[in-house]
């Protein structure tokens, strides 16, 4: 899978742009402000309908324009041609259309066009709070289980109307709901269970492979209640609880993945080194999965790659991008770095909204 063409108008500090691309792999080089990140956000956009820098949409239209545009031309892996388009309008008001025709929902784009983005956040994997994690996790079982949105809402519905009803203290509907989210999150979570099984071997491989002085790292699937209970028994022993904080203590939305080193919590006890390179296995484990499910190869945005080129372990990132066969677009201040690691890498240098291609492999 392969963008050939991408077009911005109206977007973060693009009154209008077009790139075109010839090579797998494309370099983004300029300073700090000039736009880089922009044209990975916009790439990123198109696939899921959201940044992975912004919580808010509105953010991404350029302050001298009444709506953005997202276009882009794309290869499928029977290198079928598709374009897809996106607009959003001051309002929110999005319009999808691929191949001309009206598309609904975003995910269906998300699921033809999958984008992984990894940025300097994402080597914080370990440090972050476990909503992070749930998210990592959520977004794979999305890619590789076609109930998976469905069954989410009706969790998130029944969640909501449980809150409602603890917070009101009213007892009358409780029994109803709660049995509903019995339902629905047992279903939730035998989904997440099993692509995390998937997942697990595939990290533990690398480990082995790359870091074996982390043999006894270990990940741990935490559902988001006790193992000792089951969810039934879990809300029954916390009705009153729930009642008396107007909420859900436990549930799927506490979901987490545990990481342990010697059986301690493993980001109380790696260097910063380590971490990152846990980090970085966990995303090319991510990768590699979403690969085999989806049988295709997701396209990779990896942004700023300058913060993370100081240790060599980053190089197992690297020796992936340049021996893999997904679409790569990446930004950075200094080119020369990694230009030195991907010698077949297209560059394009940005500044002030204007992008020029400096040089292209043949």
């Amino acid at each position: 899978m392969q963008i050939s063409k991408l077009k911005i108008q109206g977007f973060r500090c693009y009154e209008s742009l077009e790139i075109e691309f010839i090579q797998r792999i494309n370099i983004f080089s300029g300073t700090n402000g000039a736009g880089k990140t922009s044209i990975l956000e916009a790439i990123y956009f198109i696939s899921t309908g959201k940044s992975f820098r912004s919580k808010r949409n509105k953010n991404l239209i350029n302050h001298h324009a009444d709506e953005m545009l997202v276009f882009a031309h794309y290869n499928n892996a029977d290198d079928t041609n598709n374009r897809v388009g996106i607009t959003l309008a001051s309002n929110l008001k999005k319009n999808i259309k691929l191949n001309g025709q009206k598309i609904n929902n975003q995910s269906a784009i998300a699921h033809k066009l999958p984008v992984v983005s990894i940025d300097p956040d994402s080597y914080l994997f370990l440090d972050k709070p476990p909503q992070y994690r749930r998210s990592f996790l959520d977004w794979l079982v999305f890619h590789v289980k076609p109930e998976y949105l469905n069954v989410w809402s009706k969790v998130s519905r029944c969640q909501k109307q449980l809150n409602s009803l603890y917070k009101g203290k009213s007892a009358d509907q409780v029994d109803h709901w709660e049995s509903l989210y019995i339902k629905y999150a047992t279903e939730l979570t035998q989904m997440r269970a099993a692509v995390f099984s998937d997942l697990k071997p595939l990290i533990n491989q690398r480990i082995e492979l790359i870091v074996p002085e982390l043999a006894k790292f270990d990940l741990i699937f935490y559902q988001g209640w006790s193992q000792d209970n089951t969810l039934t028994e879990q809300l029954t022993k916390d009705r009153n609880k729930n009642v008396l904080y107007g909420n859900l203590n436990f549930g799927v939305h506490k979901m987490d993945i545990r990481n342990t080193f010697n059986n301690q919590p493993a980001h109380e006890i790696l260097s910063r080194g380590q971490k990152k390179l846990i980090s970085i296995i966990y995303y090319l484990s991510y990768i590699e999965l979403l690969s085999t499910h989806l049988k295709v190869n997701p396209i990779l945005c990896l942004d700023d790659m300058d913060a993370e080129l100081d240790s060599g372990k980053t190089k197992v990132l690297f020796d992936f991008i340049q021996n893999s066969s997904h679409q790569t677009f990446i930004s950075t201040v200094d080119a020369n770095k990694l230009l030195d690691v991907l010698p077949n890498a297209d560059l394009f240098h940005v500044e002030h909204g204007m992008v020029n291609r400096l040089s292209s492999k043949k």
